[in-house]
């Protein structure tokens, strides 16, 4: 360490005020910078809207009614933007006015819709959660629009169709899935600036995830639903501005302290209250472990820093390039280390 940084930890040690860089700015700036929302996104509102139109006017005139809403993380607001390799997506839901005893086969509902949306310009393939529509350009993939198809039961609960044309007849069912049950409770978990917070730190761990994971067994719905398990916002209780840093290296505390065995368990909250790490092998398991406890050591390593511009460069390895580094001179400030916690503890 440089021989000022100890002169200024010596300076303030001696009144028994210890500085630490939060980078909140940074963060902040961080977040907008890989912030995708459905009001932001152009050209995917457009194409759902094409692709609603086109259903509308193209189904089975003998098919039920149905309704449709936004699901996943539009509709959670912990959207980001993808990385250059990948495209971005959206997830539709549609709900049918009809039970799944008026279709016991599920995936004859599922090709109903995807005869109405196929078109030159776009590739309508049947997976067993969806149908996916695949836009191309110049033969590369630009985008794709996921949409699940419902029905609903007695109880008025969804069932979601799985099933795909490779499947035997058996394995084509309906599932219990509370998507818009899902929706509502992780937009109430938190009001105000906690919910700010939370969204924040959750698109920070998507991004980091994306970055850091080569694997897609550990999806990012996961570690939304374990901010929901074990966030809790910081706040400093001098100036009362939120400390990101301090909320995600204390949920990664929480969430490796719930390690079970070898591997991590995050149950939906809402039926099929599956665990969304399921798919993991225990390798993946292990190393997502281990890259966890990285970025949870980066976080503390950040904060014993007296300067923010060091602390940035130990984040930016983690977040990557969108997270900015100020330049050196502008970030040698007086910060206090009061930290107080608000909202719910998990």
């Amino acid at each position: 360490m440089a021989a000022g940084s100890l002169q200024y930890i010596e300076r303030y040690s001696q009144k028994g005020i210890f500085p630490m860089a939060h980078a909140q700015s940074q963060f902040e700036s961080f977040h907008d910078e890989i912030l995708l929302s459905f009001d932001t996104n152009a050209k995917l509102r457009e194409r759902r809207e094409a692709l609603l139109k086109d259903l509308k006017d193209n189904i089975d005139e003998d098919a039920h009614g149905y309704s449709h809403f936004i699901q996943g993380s539009y509709a959670l607001h912990t959207g980001v933007t993808p990385l250059p390799d990948n495209d971005p997506d959206m997830d539709v839901g549609l709900i049918f006015d009809c039970s799944p005893e008026d279709y016991p086969d599920s995936l004859t509902l599922k090709k109903i819709v995807r005869k109405a949306l196929e078109r030159p310009n776009r590739t309508v393939k049947i997976r067993r959660p969806c149908v996916t529509v695949t836009y191309l350009k110049d033969g590369k993939v630009t985008h794709h629009i996921d949409l699940a198809i419902y029905t609903l039961n007695a109880d008025s609960q969804t069932q979601l169709a799985k099933s795909r044309e490779t499947d035997a007849v058996e394995d084509r069912i309906w599932e219990a899935s509370e998507a818009r049950e899902l929706i509502k409770k992780i937009a109430d978990r938190f009001e105000g600036d906690d919910r700010k917070q939370f969204r924040r730190v959750v698109r920070a761990l998507k991004r980091w995830r994306d970055i850091k994971l080569g694997h897609a067994n550990a999806p990012s719905v996961g570690l939304t639903v374990a901010a929901y398990n074990w966030f809790s916002a910081r706040y400093d209780n001098v100036d009362g501005r939120p400390r990101d840093l301090l909320a995600i290296r204390d949920l990664l505390n929480e969430l490796l302290s719930n390690w079970s065995w070898s591997r991590l368990e995050v149950h939906l909250p809402v039926a099929p209250n599956t665990d969304l790490f399921e798919k993991m092998t225990e390798a993946q398991a292990s190393d997502l472990k281990q890259r966890l406890k990285g970025l949870r050591d980066s976080l503390s390593e950040a904060l014993d820093q007296p300067d923010t511009h060091e602390a940035c460069k130990v984040l930016k390895k983690q977040f990557g390039n969108d997270f900015p580094v100020p330049p050196k001179s502008d970030t040698t400030k007086e910060v206090f280390a009061g930290v107080s916690l608000t909202g719910r503890s998990a």
